[in-house]
């Protein structure tokens, strides 16, 4: 296997009042420098003109379904033809969380890092959890083809059937009710900023499914949208294939009409199944046609030269030219 480029081997510099190093996107410092250092100054986000960090990570995958990114930066890849999860470390250590599970169709991760699988066949489902050590157990059998779910803010899972447009609630306690019935089908679900589950529909039209079972127009995503992702500032993304060329990721519409155009977020690889962001906002991909994984690195945090607080530091390649400093303060 391919030994990954890291971004820990990436040392980005510029001007900050002098030189500021990152040996990685997070770093914390140790030491507060206090020779020259000034007493006032801001910690607003510094920009650097540079393209993005592009890393094609040590895995390769060949119908990846899912993915998700966990608090410790841990990249977890759902793979439907390997019949595994695939768990990527900050260090390019590859390991298997769970292996030789068929009909793999979703995963989620929770605030504990527990990992939760969905496997559906053409007549059952089942919910899966494995711990972060790699214990696992079946939470939930169905007796229905699922495509897609969410856990909750309270830990109940979310279920969209394939068979006559269902959305069914399984409680805390493993109680399953049919929560709604949708006028068409499901394409995915996700939870918005405010943990409320949301749909996106083949037409690409989006809803809101409140606990009730209450529906109610919530937006629109680009027609032929398979996928809603939610970034870390709580903007939603939806993932659109095009005829030709790349596949875009588009800011959804809120409004009541759906607009001709939709704000492009970024272009991606034609064939992009699965797309996820850590939590700085970095993009990571898994492309079938690539049979990749891919990160883009574009948000750092790094010590402030001055004090030691962490501080944003983001590449933008459409970014003015940095300005050399009239004076060096350390």
């Amino acid at each position: 296997m391919q030994k990954a480029f890291t971004i820990s081997r990436i040392i980005a510099s510029t001007f900050f009042g002098g030189a500021i190093f990152a040996g990685s996107t997070s770093v914390v410092s140790d030491e507060l420098p206090s020779l020259g250092a000034i007493e006032k100054h801001d910690h607003a986000p510094i920009i650097v003109p540079s393209r993005p960090v592009i890393e094609r990570l040590p895995v390769k995958v060949i119908e990846p379904v899912d993915l998700r990114i966990g608090k410790n930066g841990h990249i977890f890849v759902a793979d439907k033809s390997a019949k595994c999860v695939f768990r990527l470390g900050d260090n390019g250590e590859v390991s298997l969380p769970i292996s030789d599970l068929s009909h793999i169709q979703r995963i989620q991760l929770d605030a504990d890092d527990n990992l939760y699988v969905l496997t559906s066949d053409p007549r059952e489902s089942q919910i899966q959890m494995v711990n972060p050590i790699g214990q696992s157990i079946v939470l939930h059998e169905l007796t229905f083809a699922a495509t897609s779910f969410v856990r909750d803010t309270i830990g109940q899972f979310i279920v969209a059937s394939k068979d006559a447009n269902r959305i069914v609630v399984i409680t805390t306690n493993g109680s399953v009710t049919e929560l709604t019935r949708i006028y068409q089908p499901v394409s995915d679900l996700v939870l918005n900023a405010g943990g409320q589950t949301e749909a996106l529909l083949v037409s690409g039209e989006m809803v809101h499914i409140a606990g009730n079972g209450e529906i109610t127009p919530s937006g629109f995503a680009p027609l032929g949208s398979s996928r809603l992702m939610l970034q870390p500032d709580g903007n939603m993304l939806g993932l659109v294939g095009r005829a030709a060329g790349n596949s875009q990721l588009t800011f959804v519409c809120r409004d009541q009409v759906r607009p001709q155009d939709f704000k492009t977020f970024a272009s991606v690889p034609e064939g992009t199944q699965a797309v996820g962001f850590d939590a700085l906002g970095n993009l990571c991909l898994a492309n079938p046609d690539l049979r990749a994984v891919t990160k883009v690195t574009s948000h750092f945090r790094i010590p402030c030269p001055h004090c030691g607080r962490p501080t944003d530091m983001v590449f933008r390649k459409d970014a003015a030219p940095v300005a050399p400093p009239d004076t060096r303060s350390f």
